[in-house]
């Protein structure tokens, strides 16, 4: 009998994000959000015919830890592929949205109140109607408070984004606001949802295709709080739902007999392959093998393809999806402490060297990525390796003379990319430097710890999301993470035990938590956040423009997270696969246009 791969279901409500990390014994195999299909097909054995004559689809997934999208796991983004379906999906180049759970909906004159109608023949798989109270109930479990484990970005921790907006959201997930009733969620009988916001979000539809805002079948979820993620409980409103799951191995995806477009959905079946990431030239093989039909690939496997004939029409790639970062880490030592040494090893990164030595990657100047509509240079890092050398040599290091070796605290397979930054600092300012390479659950750990003696350095992750300025400014590398990260050591330790105290209540250990960021994060780091609070009650929209752009230079102008690449991604598909629409979001495509065939 298959163990399921999850069988303590409890929502994240009163788990800490590192309650969650050890209960899961999740590995960090999508860093920093970069959610990536990466691996060896081991399960390809199946008949490319499913029970009906239509085709079956094997595509290479990471392992799946949960299967409830109100978490930060590997799991919610194959579960917005198509698995749930919310009130609307993106369009094929993903900088709008179309109609789905909603058939129509309106917006108020001042932009505050959305009002959706839902189709009156959307339904869960078990044959019960999908209605507003559904979204109702599944939001107000989302915004339950999760004693500090929300955060938005980090695996673990609760999967609301903060910059969507909605009334009242956070300040209930935070446990400072306890009446439902002002929070802006309400279902007006079976088919009108009505959503209100703290203030306009031009980017609010976008928004809600994040798979936090998905619904859940509350009834099943309430009536079997440890087993409603397990087949045969597994009840999906989408295209497709869960028929098998087997930890650390499989998924098995059918179509939703009861969904309400369910013509259109062309697979018989899905097999998804639950795979760690693997180095390159491993990760091919079972494509190669013809026992996975799409995987995605690194840099030496995607140089490999370009050269040969038949593989490379095989290759598809979606441009400046994701960015490279690196971020401080805690440590005894204080010499990351000053700005002036993380500026120099910002500088001095040699980011055009660095572009070149993987293909589809282009210098990353800013944590905003150049494909946010507004975006300039002004907000920009422009390198300069004597300014470098100056600033090492004003905070005490002439020549890189006294600072500790700068360790690269790594957690992916393939460190080609680090080894070549490493070699950037030591050519170009003369200074020790290496690469860390750790398993990723010890990377997971290790980044949130304050390191002991001189070990002092950066990790290193990817981010990837909406290219839109309260996305890129306001949700990843927020000003709360900007704060954060701010802060000095002990009181990062201090912060650190107040999210672990399972003693205080919500609202309290709230307050405490601000006071600690009120009193100890940098003033730079507060100023970003009160920026980017004018930004989102700004009606104008150029000027609201120009104070996230405030807000993202002065973040850049800390150097606590320092942007390295913006990275392409490359998928190979076999020709049989048609209708795939590769977007730049985390979860890459949607399975319904899918269909495999000569």
């Amino acid at each position: 009998m298959p163990k399921p791969a999850w069988s303590s279901t409890a929502p994240p409500v009163g788990q800490t994000r590192r309650d969650f990390l050890r209960l899961s014994g999740l590995t960090l195999a999508a860093l920093g959000g970069s959610w990536s299909l990466t691996g060896c097909g081991l399960f390809g054995d199946d008949n490319d015919k499913a029970a009906g004559g239509q085709s079956t689809l094997k595509i290479d997934y990471v392992p799946v830890e949960v299967l409830d999208p109100q978490v930060i796991t590997n799991g919610m983004w194959i579960l917005s592929r198509g698995i749930s379906e919310g009130l609307v999906t993106q369009t094929e180049k993903g900088d709008d949205v179309r109609p789905a759970v909603a058939s129509e909906w309106k917006v108020s004159d001042d932009n505050l109140t959305y009002t959706f109608t839902l189709r009156d023949n959307a339904q869960w798989s078990d044959g019960k109607p999908v209605v507003a109270q559904d979204f109702e109930r599944t939001f107000k479990r989302l915004f339950s408070p999760a004693g500090g484990s929300a955060g938005g970005t980090t695996l673990g921790a609760n999967s609301y984004q903060t910059s969507t907006g909605i009334k009242g959201a956070q300040d209930f997930l935070s446990g400072v606001l306890t009446d439902w009733t002002k929070v802006g969620v309400k279902a007006n009988g079976d088919h009108e949802l009505v959503l209100t916001l703290s203030n306009p979000n031009p980017d609010f539809l976008l928004a809600l295709t994040h798979p936090a805002m998905l619904p859940l079948p509350m009834d099943l979820v309430e009536s079997k709080p440890k087993d409603w993620q397990n087949p045969p409980n597994y009840v999906s409103n989408g295209p497709y739902t869960v028929s098998e799951w087997v930890a650390n191995s499989r998924l098995i995806l059918v179509p939703n007999e009861k969904y309400w477009d369910r013509d259109n959905v062309k697979l018989g079946r899905i097999q998804v392959n639950l795979v760690e990431p693997s180095a390159a030239a491993t990760a091919t093989v079972p494509y190669e093998n013809g026992e996975t039909d799409l995987v995605q690939l690194s840099g030496p496997d995607v140089l490999r393809f370009q050269k040969d004939g038949d593989l490379s029409k095989q290759l598809q790639q979606t441009e400046n999806y994701s960015i490279l970062y690196l971020a401080k880490l805690r440590s005894q030592h204080k010499a990351m402490e000053d700005v002036r040494v993380r500026k120099a090893l910002s500088l001095a990164l040699d980011r055009k060297t660095l572009a070149g030595v993987q293909p589809g990657q282009e210098p990353g100047v800013s944590l905003v990525t150049s494909r946010t509509a507004g975006w300039d240079e002004s907000i920009g890092i422009k390198e300069d390796v004597a300014e470098a050398k100056r600033l090492l040599a004003e905070a005490g290091y002439p020549n890189g003379q006294g600072l500790p070796p700068v360790r690269l605290l790594v957690g992916v397979p393939d460190t080609t990319l680090a080894d070549a930054i490493v070699d950037s600092w030591t050519k170009q300012l003369g200074i020790k430097a290496s690469v860390d390479h750790v398993e990723a659950g010890v990377y997971t750990e290790r980044r949130w710890q304050v390191q002991k003696g001189n070990y002092i350095g950066f990790y290193y992750g990817t981010f990837a999301g909406l290219p839109t300025w309260p996305t890129m400014v306001g949700s990843l590398w927020s000003p709360k993470n900007v704060q954060e990260i701010s802060l000095p050591s002990d009181q990062w330790q201090k912060y650190q035990g107040l999210q672990d105290n399972k003693n205080l209540k919500p609202a309290d250990k709230t307050a405490q938590l601000n006071a600690v960021l009120a009193e100890h994060a940098s003033a730079p780091a507060r100023e970003i956040g009160a920026l980017v609070d004018k930004a989102n009650v700004e009606p104008d929209d150029a000027k609201r423009m120009d104070l996230y752009k405030q807000a993202a230079k002065l973040r850049e102008e800390q150097y606590l997270y320092v942007p390295v690449l913006w990275l392409s991604l490359f998928h190979a598909v076999k020709p049989k696969v048609h209708g795939l629409q590769l977007r730049a979001y985390p979860d890459y495509f949607y399975l319904k246009p899918l269909s495999v065939g000569n």
